[in-house]
């Protein structure tokens, strides 16, 4: 007898999420190495949970494994944060490459609304001069990159790249020669509209000779293919190859931590990477040596990215912490400890015992890696709301209230890391409703608004582009020092 499937009546079906973006791992911490590893097949990269494995692939008498041993060794190290070191050997017979300045972006190209853009370099030593680009067309990002490629631009021996997404996209602009007498410097545009701050183009830019190959192409090379949030070097660069790196890591999610036994690069090379605003380089200051400074920076770096941002009261500051396997730095004097507060450089002075002393010059380091980390996490979390529904989020308030909860979610994970915390908001800066703003950051630590879906612009909503998400923040902060006075009665 011949039996009907169940189907004709109840029909089911199982799915699961569609595939996210894995988390950034802000606890990976990689040495970037002129050192040459002893396996043929190491490959781009190695990761180690443990200085003893650096030992076998560098030798026990490396630079790179005497790093690792500073890395590992701290009380709280990467490892605490369920991180890892990476280990990236530079290239030692590397083509010739050409001067690259990536723009800090992501920028909106929507904004290039002008018909007389124009940009002034000096490119491989000519001298400097606007260089017409003209009306943008933006479309499209290919469009826009054909018209920043202008007869003007290509005959300057100059290319633009452009990646991303109209509304955030990062500019690339390069030499199209190659090697040590390549160079860009941007200017500021005397005629025309001038489209590098609207681009975030900046600075300048020297091309390498072939051979081994620059600390900034490594970073070039890597820094989308190997999982790596912070950085250190197992040597000390130039001044202008320093500033150079230190812009690109700036338009970068990273961080990078630099040593020197110098006092004069307190007031030099240091100054000008905080002069220049460029926070996400973090400079330390040694006198013993040269290899002692490199330590610090490692073992410097290996304790600040200890945080895991899923704990409870996790956040830390680097100031009055121990770095293990260093000695009080004896040379500090307190001429260097006043240069270095104004500088934004940490010291490692003796104090009665060995204990970091951190600036907040250039912003204090947990600050910048804090915010670096927010940042990465908020555009995962956003990205992985919408990537893995299975049907839609709906252009409405019920689907704005699902992205606001992922990005909700994110801030929480903070304020209970101590990162962020309940407290009054003292800026004039305010979004939403005035009393709402103020009372969320009270009681909350953070606030988080959008506008109504109804007010909407028409032409985003065609476009199905979600209304700004606003998030404003109360940092905790820090008592790093106290001032005491006692009044005595006979």
């Amino acid at each position: 007898m011949s039996q009907l499937d169940l189907s004709n009546i109840i029909r089911v079906s199982i799915s699961g999420p569609e595939r996210g973006l894995a988390d950034v791992n802000t606890s990976a911490l990689a040495i970037i190495t002129d050192e040459v590893p002893i396996p043929e097949d190491f490959g781009t990269f190695r990761t180690y949970l443990n200085a003893a494995a650096v030992a076998t692939d560098f030798g026990s008498s490396s630079e790179t494994y005497r790093l690792a041993l500073m890395v590992f060794s701290q009380k709280k190290n990467v490892l605490s944060g369920k991180g890892f070191l990476v280990i990236i050997p530079r290239d030692q017979a590397a083509a010739a490459q050409p001067a690259t300045i990536i723009g800090g972006g992501p920028v909106n190209l929507l904004n290039l609304t002008a018909d007389d853009y124009n940009i002034n370099a000096v490119v491989d030593g000519a001298a400097a001069a606007d260089i017409a680009i003209g009306e943008i067309d933006t479309t499209s990002i290919a469009t826009v990159q054909d018209d920043l490629n202008s007869t003007a631009i290509t005959t300057a021996d100059l290319v633009f790249s452009v990646s991303g997404e109209l509304s955030a996209a990062v500019i690339t602009l390069k030499t199209t020669t190659d090697g040590a007498s390549s160079d860009i410097t941007i200017g500021e545009a005397g005629t025309g509209t001038d489209i590098a701050p609207i681009i975030d183009i900046s600075g300048e830019a020297a091309g390498a000779a072939a051979g081994l190959e620059t600390v900034k192409d490594t970073v070039l090379r890597t820094y989308q293919a190997v999982p790596y949030f912070g950085i250190v070097l197992n040597v000390k660069l130039s001044d202008a190859l320093l500033e150079e790196l230190a812009g690109t890591i700036q338009s970068m999610d990273k961080l990078l931590f630099v040593g020197s036994e110098s006092s004069g690069d307190i007031n030099g090379v240091f100054t000008d990477i905080k002069d220049a605003g460029l926070t996400h380089t973090r400079c330390m200051y040694y006198s013993i040596s040269e290899d002692d400074a490199l330590d610090f920076a490692a073992g410097y770096a290996s304790r600040l990215m200890s945080i895991n941002f899923n704990g409870g009261n996790t956040a830390l500051t680097m100031h009055l912490k121990d770095i293990t396997g260093l000695v009080a730095d004896s040379g500090i004097t307190q001429t260097l400890h006043d240069s270095s507060k104004l500088a934004g450089v940490d010291i490692y002075p003796d104090i009665g015992i060995p204990k970091v002393m951190i600036s907040g010059g250039n912003l204090y380091s947990d600050q910048i890696y804090t915010r670096v980390a927010l940042k990465v996490k908020l555009q995962i979390a956003g990205f992985n709301h919408l990537a893995q529904t299975t049907t839609k989020i709906p252009q409405t308030e019920i689907g704005m209230n699902g992205l606001k909860g992922a990005y909700r979610a994110i801030m929480a994970l903070f304020v209970d890391a101590g990162i962020y915390a309940p407290g009054t908001w003292n800026s004039a800066t305010t979004f939403g409703d005035p009393d709402d703003h103020i009372r969320n950051i009270k009681e909350r630590g953070y606030f988080i608004y959008s506008a109504p879906i109804a007010d909407q612009l028409q032409s985003e909503r065609a476009a199905r582009i979600a209304p700004l998400v606003q998030i404003a923040a109360k940092e905790s902060g820090a008592i790093q020092s106290s001032d005491v006075t006692v009044l005595v009665e006979a």
